[in-house]
């Protein structure tokens, strides 16, 4: 069996099933649109490896936004997780949250790879097509997209919405 991805709109993920990923959907309170972490042309949203030293998946995820992206997030939800299965290993999740960000603190070299990402505000629809994920990509933003409505009460930002850096 090849390896597959599959988009799992519920939480929690099953007992028994590592997680080896945290990553957050990052809204813009003002527009309700969502960051993208610039990495040399590659995009990605700021998340990244439970370490043990965190506490638990929000800790993961309040230390990954800070550290790619130097986000200080003011409140956050998870939105599902992707099952993953790989030729040869265990399935793992990837957990994936909704967060609503407080401040950006400016651009710094994250720790871990010390390359500093660039950081740009989209609409969900244009993350999706930007990080490339495919139909699992989309699903994910849609789901984020709707907590944020229904927790926060956002306007989320329209697909084609003049794209921002967020300085």
């Amino acid at each position: 069996m090849e390896g597959a991805i599959r988009w799992v709109e519920q939480w929690p993920p099953p007992d028994g099933l590592k997680v080896c990923q945290v990553y957050g959907v990052v809204f813009d309170p003002g527009s309700g649109a969502v960051v993208v972490q610039d990495d040399a042309g590659r995009g990605n949203l700021p998340g990244g490896t439970p370490e043990e030293s965190d506490a638990d998946l929000v800790a993961t995820l309040r230390r990954e936004c800070y550290e790619e992206s130097q986000l200080h997030l003011a409140d956050w939800a998870p939105v599902g997780y992707q099952l993953v299965h790989e030729d040869g290993h265990d399935p793992y999740v990837q957990a994936r949250y909704a967060a609503l960000l407080e401040h950006a603190d400016p651009i710094a070299p994250d720790p871990c790879t010390g390359r500093a990402y660039g950081r740009v505000w989209v609409s969900p629809a244009d993350a999706a097509a930007l990080l490339d994920w495919g139909q699992c990509g989309s699903a994910q933003m849609d789901a984020a997209a709707r907590l944020a409505t229904e927790r926060w009460g956002l306007t989320i930002a329209a697909a084609g919405w003049e794209r921002r850096e967020l300085p």
